[in-house]
């Protein structure tokens, strides 16, 4: 269960719950105080529990330490529902945090979410059963943005291989999350304010929350530099395992002659099914659910010892977090660089070459093209408020792995992660987290 919260009472009464009344529970993480009353959300999220994060890394260019350390905020969300029991939502803040660092770089660090009271016990199934479900490596996500004044993309840190890839920016150093108190956290809000430095799009001095954040390009504009929104907090990857070529053998039967090395089989249901009933599909004898990691945000990311994050109550074959090789995906936005009208053919794109293994993508989605449907607010560069493609439904949406499209015309349009291909020549790309 969740860290119980002191304050339900038909609507949290925020003042109860502060020692110095209403406490403005920031959730949208704005620059400056100003800002901070426009972001605050409804009444009912006081924070009632607090930790400190930290980690630490080293910019491998000049050797300049990156330090992070800040105290996180676990709040909720009171809803009273007719003819049943009240439901509460909880979340932490800040769910990312950005430090410039080099010559106008910034690192963004997804925050270990801690809120819920069973992530400090110990881990019950598995060969860490008995030890601290936090690890001794816990690892979170870090994130590498180019451009200090365009926080819309950057490359995301998912396993070892991207530390030790040729193109890692920075190196690891330690992480860390321990229980604090609400002095901590007051002071800690107090100092960063008094510190904060405005440069390029960063979101202020408090980080950022994804949560309930309004899509207002308008203040987009303002709070976030281009108004094309801030990276995701999980960085969409493909993973991969090897597959005994005749393993696949009879499922690629199913396609047709007309399929080439990789195929698309989001939607053939035959084939997906037939491959999720195979309980020694990889190489080292696990079934594709080890692997496939979909809503294990904010516990930390994959270290090949088989921590790195928080372990989950599960184990890590229950829960798609045994160590395998992940890609990046470019969107829409990225593959098709300069589209600004609709096509016929939208193409998104798997970077299989081993420089790029151990990334994921992050990205905002606020770009009109990787969105497609959702209406974009005017405001921003005049842009219409309409869908960039009202008939993307039914258009072609496909694939390119490395640089071979992919046979099958099923990929899923709405996302960039949820594409299940077959590799002829014996591996299985899944979406991923």
């Amino acid at each position: 269960m969740r860290i119980a919260l002191v304050c339900l009472a038909g609507v949290l009464a925020l003042a109860a719950c502060s020692p110095e009344g209403a406490v403005r529970w920031p959730w949208g993480a704005s620059s400056h105080e100003a800002r901070e009353t426009r972001n605050s959300p409804k009444p009912g999220r006081p924070p009632s529990f607090f930790y400190r994060m930290k980690a630490d890394f080293v910019l491998k260019e000049s050797g300049e330490p990156i330090r992070f350390d800040y105290v996180v905020g676990c709040g909720g969300v009171f809803m009273g529902n007719a003819g049943t029991s009240p439901t509460v939502f909880y979340e932490h803040h800040p769910m990312i945090m950005f430090q410039p660092v080099g010559n106008g770089h910034v690192l963004g660090l997804v925050t270990i979410d801690m809120c819920e009271d069973w992530k400090w016990g110990e881990v019950q199934v598995g060969p860490r059963r008995g030890e601290s479900r936090i690890p001794e490596d816990l690892r979170p996500l870090a994130i590498w943005i180019e451009d200090i004044n365009d926080l819309s993309f950057g490359w995301g840190y998912k396993t070892d291989d991207a530390y030790d890839s040729p193109l890692a920016k920075i190196e690891f150093v330690e992480a860390s999350v321990t229980k604090t108190d609400e002095v901590a956290w007051r002071a800690w809000r107090e100092k960063a304010k008094a510190g904060y430095e405005q440069l390029g799009a960063l979101p202020g001095p408090w980080g950022y929350n994804y949560t309930h954040d309004p899509i207002d390009v308008r203040h987009q504009a303002f709070v976030r530099g281009k108004g094309d929104g801030i990276v995701g907090n999980t960085c969409p990857t493909q993973g991969r395992i090897q597959v005994e070529p005749e393993i696949l053998a009879p499922i690629f039967e199913l396609a047709g002659d007309s399929v080439g090395r990789y195929w698309v089989v989001t939607a053939e249901r035959n084939a997906s099914d037939a491959l999720y009933r195979i309980d020694s599909l990889s190489s080292d004898g696990r079934s594709l659910k080890a692997y496939r990691s979909v809503d294990n945000w904010y516990l930390g990311t994959l270290s090949r010892g088989g921590g790195g994050h928080i372990s989950p109550p599960g184990g890590n074959e229950h829960a798609g977090l045994v160590y395998h090789d992940v890609f990046p995906v470019l969107p829409r936005s990225r593959a098709m660089p300069g589209v600004t009208e609709p096509q016929d053919t939208y193409v998104r794109k798997i970077l299989i070459e081993d420089t790029f293994k151990g990334f994921g993508f992050c990205y905002s989605g606020a770009k009109a093209i990787d969105s497609l449907l959702r209406p974009v607010r005017p405001g921003v560069a005049g842009r219409p408020n309409q869908a960039f493609d009202p008939d993307a439904r039914s258009k072609n949406h496909r694939l390119l792995v490395g640089g071979e499209l992919a046979s099958g015309t099923d990929v899923y349009w709405r996302t960039a992660n949820q594409n299940l291909v077959l590799d002829r020549d014996g591996a299985v790309y899944f979406g991923d987290q």
